[in-house]
């Protein structure tokens, strides 16, 4: 593979350039699932909120990086955080120049308390021990933040942009409830990666409780309920065939990662190939949908 695109896939993945994108492609499959109107403004902001959070989490966790062995990941994160505090900037102002389109006080007072909880994700709340304390480091709390936190921004805000005084449905929350546990199980394994990190800041966590196997299974349960929700939402007719068989065949691939994944996986699997699960999910709902609907 030329120098040149291996350099252009480490920026893309480790500068969250990936994640970011992923995070458009569960809007647009929202978009997709419920005949919503695709709004540039809004894929640009979700896409700019997201790499400036990403970046600015890794940015914050500077010293933790500088310190003790470093992945392929920490490496590149440290020679190049300089051009990674330059980029979480132009995200942050294209996040709010985005969104500036959809402003009105009712979407501003709904929005609020989400935009509050991601920034206490990463922000310190308070020093103890010689250590910042942010809500990732209580117990649990971490995943549940984080799926929340993408449910939110990836289904609740497109219904919200699409009319202010939308009121969710049925049909909405089922959305809700699969890209919760869809989050939820993806990110569980992430848990594998940070335990010697959160051993360290004292963090209990399901990858210290339930022992990596444990933990796998409880992800894998997690993308069946995924699959039914997707057969739900077609027998209930809230989706189209296409677009609820798409959403199985992508519980079925991403159960498989899940299953590949242990205690020896490198960076490549977490943040190429887990976070690249949502891409993947937009693909088959995409693709199938087109085929059949």
């Amino acid at each position: 593979m030329p120098t040149w695109i291996k350099n252009f896939v480490r920026f893309a993945v480790f500068g969250n350039i990936w994640v970011a994108f992923a995070a458009v492609c569960l809007y647009w499959e929202t978009v997709l699932l419920h005949s919503l109107r695709f709004q540039l403004p809004l894929s640009l902001s979700i896409f700019g909120a997201t790499l400036f959070i990403y970046n600015y989490h890794r940015l914050f966790r500077k010293k933790a990086i500088y310190s003790g062995d470093q992945s392929e990941r920490h490496q590149w994160i440290v020679a190049n955080h300089h051009f990674l505090t330059a980029l979480a900037v132009v995200a942050l102002a294209l996040s709010v120049v985005g969104f500036l389109p959809f402003l009105n006080v009712k979407l501003v007072l709904r929005f609020a308390p989400f935009i509050l909880l991601a920034g206490l994700y990463v922000m310190p709340i308070w020093r103890k021990g010689g250590k910042w304390i942010r809500l990732r480091d209580f117990p649990f709390l971490k995943i549940f933040l984080v799926a929340a936190v993408w449910a939110f921004v990836t289904v609740f805000l497109p219904f919200l942009a699409d009319d202010p005084n939308w009121f969710p449905s049925a049909a909405a929350w089922l959305t809700i409830t699969h890209r919760f546990l869809f989050i939820f199980a993806i990110t569980m394994p992430f848990d594998i990666r940070d335990l010697a990190h959160d051993k360290e800041y004292g963090v209990v966590t399901f990858a210290s409780r339930l022992g990596i196997p444990g933990l796998k299974t409880a992800s894998r349960l997690m993308i069946l309920a995924v699959a039914v929700c997707g057969i739900a939402g077609y027998l209930l007719k809230y989706y189209s065939p296409g677009h609820g068989l798409g959403l199985i065949i992508s519980a079925a691939s991403t159960g498989w990662l899940i299953s590949r994944g242990d205690e020896n996986s490198d960076e490549w699997y977490y943040v190429g190939w887990l976070d690249g699960s949502m891409v993947d999910q937009l693909f088959w709902v995409w693709l199938i949908g087109v085929l059949m609907n």
